[in-house]
């Protein structure tokens, strides 16, 4: 079927089942960004690759609700389809549930998958719909109907992060969750984000791309835990390890008949932003519930000593990867060869497969050049995507999977003469990560409080983003992880020594180009005194910034020296590892820049 098709479709089962509005989220039942195919429901019905948005069909309109990163990729995706872009983020944007609200007639009945909604989301679209008396019917993998060759659960094996890699044994993190469901006066906590799960259990899986988790949920009280997955992803010696750590192993579709047994006074921690609102709404019709972030998150992110070490190692063998394929990229270019943005994604993504305890790349690669690279997350496709060119600017934003950490980088570079507007935003960008790099703060201070830091040098010269400027980064995990971030929306959550976050502010110009320069920070404590705990940032990423596009005209002279500290610092680490001429090339790129 094509798009008009299953739309047309979908509205003959809107029909039957009496729904005026039917909403197909962009995730799964574990609120995954990336997605197994059994759940890239969005992209079948609308055709959209992106990693975020909502879809909303009526029995007149079809839109796709999505965020400044997606809208100039949206319109071209959708161009054609029957559906109309909704953007968010920005002045006068209207969320779906508005939307909805002022859109249906009294009394409407809106579809939804419950296991693809978070009870949030769920009870939010519910007290929106109550202003025109609006009810929401569930109906979970509704799809089916129409999904006729619809993909069933992956079934990757499950294998064990051992000790040497986590820092911690799953014993320990077991110890430290169940004070904390005892702290709240519960007794189990349900999980289902994945990589939660992975972290607690110290498991790995390739069930997603780029996330090495596996489909599952988890459910610990005060004496057991147990991992809900499918049997046939684990092996015995899997099994036996993870029994030896107190955790037993049951099928993934037996959750709900084990729910339905625990104990009647039992009492359930359950993260409403998490857990999905069938599973939610399951609980709460039998037990008490206490809906509270979950705990594993903030333990997660703040990453053991263990992990830190790994993180350094990581991004020491990603920066020789990175290195080694420019170098390549420049010779090649040099003679003349002809090169594509997927020729050259491809070639870094296999540099990265040679490199030591490689597991894979940590998210699909943005390999782009020139105009494409003002689209943030510009997809290439191989036999549409462009050639590259000696001139202009160069976008590659991507990011490796090691055994003992997780790499995600971006570096613009000229490939040739730039206009005077490429150097000038490249170098507006480059002061604004700087400005984050260089942050000292007090304990107690939000991302919030930090992106200013990164955006105030790009204001000054009336020039903006609209993404956010950092986010979490997992262990071995998922290159996006909370709660920290840093952008301009209010989040409560302190930056806290051990967590490790991007800083990637970047400038983009329709039709023009994009520039995005991106390092991933570590927090530390720098200080205590009588002011209180002092903190900043340890730059992890190794790897050099081309200085040659810089306009030092507009950078000051401490901007300098930290861009000149970090460039020495790259080769010192880089050099003893690469050839004579590689390590020659890098000296070169690597000079002091002159005022």
């Amino acid at each position: 079927m094509n798009i008009s098709e299953k739309i047309e479709a979908l509205r003959g089962l809107m029909q039957e089942t009496g729904w005026d509005a039917v909403i197909i989220s962009g995730t799964d039942p574990h609120g995954s960004e990336y997605l197994p195919e059994r759940w890239q429901q969005r992209k079948w019905i609308s055709g959209f690759t992106g990693s975020y948005g909502t879809v909303v069909v009526t029995r007149t309109h079809a839109g796709l609700w999505t965020d400044t990163r997606y809208f100039i990729q949206s319109r071209q995706e959708l161009e054609g389809t029957g559906f109309e872009m909704h953007p968010l983020r920005v002045p006068g944007a209207v969320n779906y549930p508005e939307w909805l609200a002022a859109n249906l007639t009294p009394g409407a009945v809106v579809g939804i998958d419950g296991e693809c909604l978070t009870y949030r989301e769920a009870e939010y679209l519910e007290q929106v719909l109550k202003s025109l008396n609006g009810t929401i019917d569930n109906k979970p993998s509704f799809l089916n109907v129409i999904w006729k060759d619809r993909p069933g659960l992956p079934e990757d094996p499950v294998f064990i992060l051992e000790e040497k890699y986590s820092g911690k044994d799953t014993r320990q993190k077991l110890e430290r969750l169940r004070e904390q469901i005892k702290e709240e006066g519960c007794t189990h906590i349900l999980l289902n984000s994945l990589d939660q799960i992975a972290w607690l259990f110290n498991i790995r899986c390739h069930d997603i791309p780029y996330n090495p988790v596996a489909v599952s949920y988890a459910l610990v009280d005060k004496k057991t835990a147990t991992l809900f997955v499918s049997p046939k992803k684990v092996s015995e010696q899997v099994e036996k390890i993870l029994r030896s750590q107190g955790v037993s192993v049951m099928p993934y579709h037996s959750l709900y008949d084990v729910l339905k047994s625990l104990p009647a006074q039992s009492s359930i921690i359950a993260d409403g932003n998490t857990l999905n609102y069938n599973a939610f709404q399951y609980l709460l019709t039998r037990y008490p519930v206490h809906d509270i972030e979950s705990p594993v998150i903030l333990e997660k992110a703040v990453k053991n000593s263990v992990e830190i070490e790994g993180f350094r190692k990581a991004f020491l063998y990603d920066g020789l990867a990175m290195e080694r394929f420019f170098f390549w990229l420049e010779r090649t270019l040099e003679n003349d060869v002809a090169l594509t943005e997927t020729d050259a994604s491809k070639k870094l993504s296999w540099m990265r497969a040679l490199c030591r305890d490689a597991a894979g790349d940590s998210f699909g690669y943005i390999s782009a050049y020139g105009a494409n690279a003002a689209l943030p997350h510009y997809n290439a496709v191989p036999g549409a995507c462009s050639k590259l060119e000696k001139k202009g600017l160069y976008l590659i934003d991507s990011g490796g999977h090691y055994l003992y950490g997780t790499t995600d980088i971006t570096r613009t570079i000229p490939l040739g003469p730039l206009s005077a507007a490429e150097k000038e935003d490249y170098t507006v960008a480059l002061k604004g990560m700087i400005s984050l790099s260089r942050a000292v703060f007090l304990k107690g201070t939000k991302g919030t409080h930090l992106d200013m830091l990164a955006r105030d040098p790009l204001w000054r010269h009336r020039r903006n983003y609209g993404h956010g400027t950092g986010h979490g980064i997992g262990h071995y995990l998922c290159v996006h992880e909370g709660p920290q971030d840093i952008r301009m929306n209010w989040k409560d959550q302190d930056i806290l020594p051990g967590m490790v976050t991007s800083n990637e502010p970047g400038i983009y110009r329709e039709g023009s180009h994009g520039v995005r320069h991106e390092n991933v920070l570590l927090c530390r404590e720098l200080e205590v005194n009588e002011f209180g705990t002092w903190l900043g940032f340890e730059t992890l990423t190794v790897c050099h910034i081309d200085t040659s596009p810089v306009i030092t005209s507009l950078m000051d002279r401490s901007e300098i020296e930290w861009l000149n500290d970090y460039n020495r610092s790259v080769f010192e680490k880089l050099a003893p590892f690469l050839t004579y001429e590689e390590s020659g090339w890098l000296k070169n790129k690597t000079a002091p820049l002159i005022p």
